[in-house]
């Protein structure tokens, strides 16, 4: 949502009202000041006194008028400074503050906290400036503290009695001010995120990136009203965690419904803080709605398996005719194992057959033969019979003793072809691929 850009003599009314500034404090100003504010609690110790000075400047803001003067008043909210706006100079300081001030005397229709009845009695008390500050006896932390103290008070007031237009003086809420940690959600709480309306654009570096969906996503004043892009520290408190954006997560996400969706989820967050629960439900229906369409439209398991990558599609079939010809590989290793185990059969049987011929024996004597074992043609041989280390060769003719005496000689058991332990193993199947993982209505 674009901002209509400040005219120009308003812009020229906040740099006069920046130039001339609040004036120098007269020492008897400060000591008026801290005499006003310490009565009474002066000789407290150092945490009792601070605690008691605390509470004082909390009872005045209470106690101060920040009416509207009448029903059609509209109010203004400010925090930090002007940026992007074509009549600002490139590093010049016009603090929101002016700008808000100017506005609100030009528009009759307009206040601003610092010119309500409320505002200027609490800033007469000049609690931010460092006199005052020694004067009160407290050091730098302790006295801003103090001081934001007082005013967030006060704006928490102002932010209640708002009924009409809210006019945000800023670019985008920082979660370090009051804008952010009491006046946006005052607004909120009492059902105003809806009369918000910033006066100046949101930073275009941040919008950079995005595309145009999610840039006018980010430009809404419903969603500016409650999320902001600041890092923050352990020490944050719960709004600011839950109202960070953080953009490079948001430019990481795929499409302008996912991102959508991330935001909406945020804005559901900071709602729940709040208490608008009606809020809540209405963006949680609508964040699931957006993630139910983004799964529907995602390839799911089937598919993917039916369909897989290009890539994947490629691998399937070169694995599997890789695997078919080591498969082959092996079977031809088997093959020509076994015709290596039957030659060597063969052969041995031969040297058996030698063995158990007669030898010639003087006189006319024969040796009688060993006898034959037979194998039975039902056995199954399961594994071959080692060869013999060494062939058998005749004795020497000697008509003293027979060949290898008291030894009987056993024929070699043969192999039946088709029966070794070595066979032909079937071809390895490719396995199948491998299944893939699968992997508001408010103005919003």
């Amino acid at each position: 949502m674009s901002q209509e850009p400040l005219p120009v003599e308003i812009l020229d009314d906040a740099r006069a009202r920046q130039r001339a500034g609040d004036g120098e404090l007269t020492p008897a100003q400060v000591k008026k000041i801290a005499r006003q504010l310490r009565e009474g609690i002066a000789q407290l110790p150092p945490e009792q006194y601070k605690e008691k000075l605390r509470e004082r400047l909390r009872e005045i803001a209470s106690e101060q008028d920040v009416e509207l003067p009448h029903p059609d008043t509209r109010s203004a909210f400010w925090s930090y400074k002007l940026e992007e706006h074509p009549d600002i100079g490139v590093g010049e300081d016009l603090y929101s503050m002016h700008v808000a001030a100017a506005y609100a005397e030009a528009e009759e229709s307009v206040r601003y906290l610092e010119g309500t009845p409320g505002g200027k009695a609490l800033g007469e008390l000049h609690l931010w400036d460092p006199a005052v500050r020694t004067a009160l006896k407290l050091d730098k932390d302790s006295g801003r503290e103090l001081a934001g103290d007082a005013w967030s008070a006060l704006s928490q007031k102002y932010a209640t009695r708002t009924e009409n237009e809210a006019l945000f003086f800023m670019a985008e809420l920082n979660p370090g001010t009051v804008a952010y940690q009491t006046e946006a959600p005052q607004l909120r709480e009492d059902g105003k995120l809806d009369i918000i309306r910033f006066m100046y654009p949101p930073p275009s570096t941040k919008l950079e990136g995005f595309p145009p969906e999610t840039q006018e996503l980010l430009s809404r004043d419903a969603v500016r009203a409650q999320l902001h892009t600041f890092a923050y520290d352990e020490k944050a408190n719960e709004l600011t965690k839950a109202g960070y954006l953080n953009l490079d997560v948001l430019r990481s996400l795929p499409t302008p419904e996912a991102q959508r969706a991330a935001v909406l989820e945020l804005c559901a967050g900071v709602a729940r803080l709040d208490g608008r629960e009606a809020d809540v439900e209405k963006l949680t229906e609508e964040v699931l709605a957006l993630r139910a369409e983004q799964e529907a439209a995602a390839p799911g398991i089937e598919e993917q398996e039916q369909q897989p990558p290009k890539e994947q599609a490629q691998k399937v079939p070169q694995a599997q005719e890789a695997r078919q010809t080591q498969a082959g590989r092996e079977a031809q290793e088997v093959r020509e194992v076994r015709e290596v185990q039957e030659v060597r059969e063969v052969r041995e049987v031969q040297e058996v057959r030698e063995v158990r011929e007669p030898q010639p024996t003087p006189a006319g004597h024969t040796t009688p033969a060993p006898p034959t074992v037979s194998t039975p043609a039902s056995a199954t041989v399961s594994t071959p019979v080692p060869a013999p280390t060494a062939a058998a060769t005749p004795a020497p003719a000697s008509p003293a003793f027979n060949f290898m005496p008291g030894v009987t000689v056993t024929p070699k058991q043969v192999v039946p072809a088709g029966h070794g332990v070595l066979r032909p193993t079937e071809p390895e199947q490719a396995p199948p691929a491998a299944a893939k993982a699968h992997d508001t209505d408010m103005g919003m």
